[in-house]
């Protein structure tokens, strides 16, 4: 692609500005779903696209270099000492915008930057890795606009820390499996646990999942992740049985791993040498990278006597419908319309609805984030099958499960029983 300014591939060293008034600022500029553009015009006219911005980017009067590549322009700026850097790179997208005609063919184009400002005596490596992680934090929070920030830096380091160290975690035996049980909304008995594993690094202590999950997807660790919470959970779950405990457990799935061609394959191989009550929670999104595969993956799995459960319904934007063509026997309710039932109006009816049709497409549902006896009341009444949440009981170690299962596991199926009366008693006594 043609590039401006005299840029080319150099990462050695940041062009400087001439006049000391001025501030080095690297941008890229990337053209909003530009892979799906790619799909539709192809290759030539979308990467022409691309040149043509860059064009008009070189335009610009504080504009020192610019240089398109196959993904996104990349853009030098000076810009004056103490000028809002936010304002001047609206005032840019706002020239840049505007339609642009490629072989006759009129594109109106949406822009998305991400721009880091370049520090005395940093090289150009630091600079672009500083700009590209604005660039994916404006594609994830949708924002025209990210500038790079000092609390990103300290994110980024401790990510890589995370990601270093992670390998070692699966074979070091630094993880563990904490289980929240899934309890019969009629008896109160304990029907199932789902499996949620904590690293317990060496030096950061217990970190929670929503720190590495993802990083285990972008680095490829999410496969073996998994494999080790599976062999994890059939072990437990044989120690269990052994105390007298027989309950499934369900694992969640990543869709990274939903969409791998060898997902199914290798989930059988592993059934075919582990034995074990398996069952596996999938987000409603997890589809949205390859349905086509996705699905096929999903049915191979469920024909092995593997159940399928759709976690956080209602997070995404599928219908019931939609879920009809999955070989899905169970829909778990995302906690966020739980948590609204006693002081919302519409989500009581949303999720009466759900469990209704649900009901109707031979479904059991399982309500997450019950955590107050109102919603555990409200649940009961609306014909909920299971329930999940801290109030009835937040996830456990082992050890502290088979308590749990052996003592407090009586006083939730009390709290169960009777969950009106409990309710009344509150409102008489705060009244």
């Amino acid at each position: 692609m043609q590039e401006t300014g005299g840029m080319g591939d150099a990462m050695s060293s940041v062009p400087a500005p001439s006049p000391e008034s001025e501030r080095t600022v690297l941008a890229l500029l990337e053209i909003v779903r530009f892979e799906a553009l790619k799909r539709t015009v192809g290759y030539a006219a979308a990467t022409g696209l691309l040149l043509v911005l860059a064009e008009r980017v070189a335009q610009l009067p504080n504009c020192r270099s610019a240089r398109g590549d196959r993904h996104y322009v990349e853009v030098t700026l000076a810009c004056p000492q103490g000028a809002d850097l936010h304002r001047e790179l609206e005032t840019m997208a706002r020239t840049l915008g505007g339609p642009i005609d490629i072989d006759g063919y009129e594109f109106g184009l949406s822009v998305r930057m991400g721009a880091a400002e370049a520090h005395e005596d940093e090289d150009m490596a630091s600079l672009f890795g500083r700009a590209e992680r604005s660039l994916a934090r404006a594609n994830e929070q949708r924002k025209n606009i990210a500038i790079a920030r000092p609390e990103d830096e300290s994110a980024f380091a401790s990510r890589l820390v995370l990601m270093r160290g992670l390998q070692h975690a699966i074979q070091d035996d630094q993880l563990e499996l904490h289980y929240q049980p899934k309890i019969f909304a009629r008896s109160g008995k304990t029907a199932a646990l789902e499996a949620l594993v904590r690293w317990n690094h060496p030096t950061e202590g217990m970190i929670p999942p929503d720190r590495f999950i993802g990083l285990a997807e972008e680095t490829g660790d999410i496969n073996k992740l998994t494999e080790w919470v599976i062999r994890r959970a059939i072990a437990d779950q044989s120690r269990l049985l052994k105390l007298g405990h027989k309950l499934p457990i369900d694992v969640n799935i990543s869709g990274v791993m939903i969409a791998d061609p060898d997902f199914a394959w290798d989930t059988l191989m592993l059934f075919t040498a582990v034995q074990g009550e398996i069952g596996f929670e999938i987000t409603e999104t997890a589809m949205i990278a390859d349905p086509v595969r996705a699905l096929e993956n999903l049915r191979t799995i469920a024909d092995a006597g593997i159940k399928l459960a759709i976690d956080d319904y209602g997070s995404g934007f599928s219908s019931l419908a939609y879920l009809q063509q999955l070989p899905v026997s169970e829909l778990k309710i995302d906690k966020i319309f739980i948590s609204r039932l006693a002081s919302g109006q519409r989500d009581p009816l949303l999720v009466r609805s759900t469990i209704e049709l649900a009901h109707a497409l031979e479904m059991k549902v399982t309500a997450e984030g019950v955590d107050s006896p109102e919603a555990l009341a409200l649940l009961q009444v609306m014909g909920c099958d299971l329930l999940q949440g801290f109030h009835l009981s937040r996830p456990l170690p082992f050890d502290r499960l088979v308590t749990y299962l052996e003592t407090e596991g009586l006083r939730a199926e009390e709290r169960l029983t009777n969950p009106i009366r409990d309710l009344r008693a509150r409102l008489v006594r705060a009244g």
